[in-house]
């Protein structure tokens, strides 16, 4: 289950607010969103043209009727989130000692390895630590 937000309306008003939150239920369907905007052409090499998010945003409301979740900041920031997770894997598996596991789908490697780049590339270790995927 993700976290729970409290979203602040467009105007502002704090009495607008309302919760908005993230379930991992809904990774699924988000990325079927991207792939598709992908695919036509809005998100190119991880850029997204102007009012993609307003478009998953419709679209994760058809994929999840009542998930209620709002283009900015909540569909937003998991697209950020996960694109920081991508890379820090791409770089991962890159290094030497370092591999995937299909069955539980993460990467893996013996404790040396971890110890080794724990110790040369903290940032992105604290960033796995953080990421609640």
């Amino acid at each position: 289950m993700g976290r729970r937000k409290k979203v602040v309306g467009e105007t502002g008003d704090a009495s607008k607010a309302e919760y908005n939150f993230w379930d991992t239920a809904h990774d699924g369907p988000f990325l079927e969103c991207l792939l598709e905007l992908t695919e036509r052409g809005f998100i190119t090499n991880g850029t997204c043209k102007n009012g993609v998010f307003k478009q998953i945003q419709k679209m994760m409301e058809k994929k999840v009727p009542g998930c209620g979740l709002k283009a900015k900041p909540t569909i937003q920031n998991r697209y950020k989130k996960l694109k920081h997770w991508f890379h820090s894997t791409v770089i991962m598996r890159g290094l030497s000692g370092f591999g995937w596991d299909p069955v539980q789908e993460c990467i893996n490697a013996d404790k040396a390895v971890w110890d080794v780049f724990i110790a040369v590339c903290p940032v992105i270790y604290v960033l796995i630590l953080m990421t609640n995927i």
